[in-house]
């Protein structure tokens, strides 16, 4: 059951997970940090039967205190078996060697192109995964989809599609920058306002958003989870979609007479 709509920020406890689907032993929980930043990470853990993924763990300092609290409130830290980095920012997983002391098997999944820059954050003996485009089966009978998002922003960065939940895991694409952060975002219009700052600098063209766009126009996508600003319901999913269709962006922005 997707139970994003049923929160409202009055009823939210930021010092715990949170529970955002719950069906047939497949869960995933928002286990993100709270800061007192317009950057403020998201991080996701999804259990699928023995498996428990860990989205976007985050980076040392400020995230990973907080990441790891909430997730013992779940599962131990050992029993995390795989980690998806959407691309090798540090505020995405610098932290990933801290996890890999709980658990040297942690399988890495990630772009082979984020491999190859993985390393210098101390991952010396990684178990690397390429997502190359592929989708792997869940316990459950469900699957992971790994949908690549070319330039948004860096060249191998993908997306993580749930066919259980129909969560589309977005990392850096529909994040904001928000003084006021709220965990699910309840005004559209001013969360499409909020996306502006954050697409304009790090996206690197329309061409770009498009050409994501082309990827996933064949799943129904029911809540959209980004790295960076609100959890998008699915009422806003399509209004938010759209809005991205004609948008100018990075190069478009900068060499407009070229």
């Amino acid at each position: 059951m997707n139970l994003i709509n049923k929160l409202g920020d009055k009823n939210i406890n930021l010092d715990k997970a949170v529970l955002l689907f719950n069906e047939n032993g497949h869960k995933i929980y928002w286990v993100g940090s709270v800061e007192d930043s317009l950057f403020r990470c998201n991080t996701y853990l999804l259990q699928d039967g023995t498996q428990n993924y860990l989205i976007d763990p985050g980076g040392l300092v400020t995230h990973f205190p907080q990441v790891m609290k909430r997730v013992k409130s779940i599962i131990e830290p050992s029993d995390v078996t795989h980690i998806i980095v959407h691309h090798q920012d540090p505020d995405l997983c610098a932290s990933i060697p801290l996890w890999l002391k709980f658990n040297k098997d942690i399988l890495i999944m990630a772009e082979q192109r984020a491999t190859v820059l993985l390393p210098h954050y101390g991952i010396v003996d990684g178990k690397y995964f390429n997502i190359d485009n592929k989708a792997i089966a869940l316990p459950s009978g469900g699957e992971l989809r790994f949908i690549r998002s070319p330039f948004m922003h860096f060249s191998g960065a993908f997306v993580t599609y749930d066919s259980v939940s129909r969560f589309l895991f977005s990392s850096d694409i529909c994040a904001t920058l928000d003084d006021n952060w709220k965990l699910v975002a309840d005004d559209i219009n001013s969360y499409l306002g909020l996306m502006n700052a954050f697409l304009k600098d790090y996206i690197a063209s329309n061409k770009a958003i498009k050409g994501f766009l082309r990827n996933i126009k064949d799943i129904k996508i029911d809540a959209i989870l980004p790295q960076h600003g609100s959890i998008i319901k699915k009422e806003f999913v399509k209004p938010t979609l759209d809005y991205l269709k004609d948008f100018k962006c990075g190069l478009d922005i900068l060499y407009q007479d070229l």
